[in-house]
C-alpha cells in the first residue's frame, strides 16, 4: 500500500506527529478549501530471507539488498488530507507528482 488517507485538522495534525517524532512532507496541495500532504515513509524491518530471494531472482539490486537488511525498506505514508467547503475536485496533477515522487525505489538512502 502507497498510502493512507484520513481527513484531519491539517496544522493540528502536524503538530502532534511533530510531538511523537514523526514528519510531514511539504504539502502537495495547499488551497484554503484542499490541504494535503504526507508523512515522511517509515522504515520497516525486511527479513534477511525474503531480501536474499530477491536479490537471487533479480528483482532487486546488491545496493537495495544492503539497503533493505540494514536499514529497512520505506514502508506506506500517512495523507493528511483537510478539505473546508465541501468537495470542490480533485487535485490530479499534484497527486500524480507526489505519487511519483514517493517512489520507494527513489527514496534509497535519503533516509535515517
Amino acid at each position: 500500500m502507497h498510502h493512507l488517507e484520513c481527513r484531519f485538522d491539517f496544522a493540528l495534525l502536524r503538530d502532534q506527529l511533530a510531538a511523537e517524532g514523526v514528519n510531514t512532507m511539504k504539502p502537495f496541495s495547499d488551497f484554503p478549501f484542499l490541504k494535503q500532504a504526507f508523512t515522511e515513509g517509515e522504515r520497516f524491518r525486511v527479513r534477511r530471507a525474503r531480501a536474499e530471494r530477491l536479490l537471487r531472482n533479480g528483482s532487486i539490486t546488491q545496493n537495495q539488498f544492503d539497503e533493505f537488511t540494514q536499514k529497512g525498506a520505506i514502508g506506506s505514508h500517512l495523507e493528511n488530507l483537510q478539505r473546508k467547503g465541501g468537495f470542490k475536485g480533485f487535485n490530479q496533477h499534484a497527486v500524480s507528482i507526489i505519487i511519483a515522487e514517493t517512489d520507494p525505489r527513489k527514496q534509497q538512502g535519503n533516509q535515517k
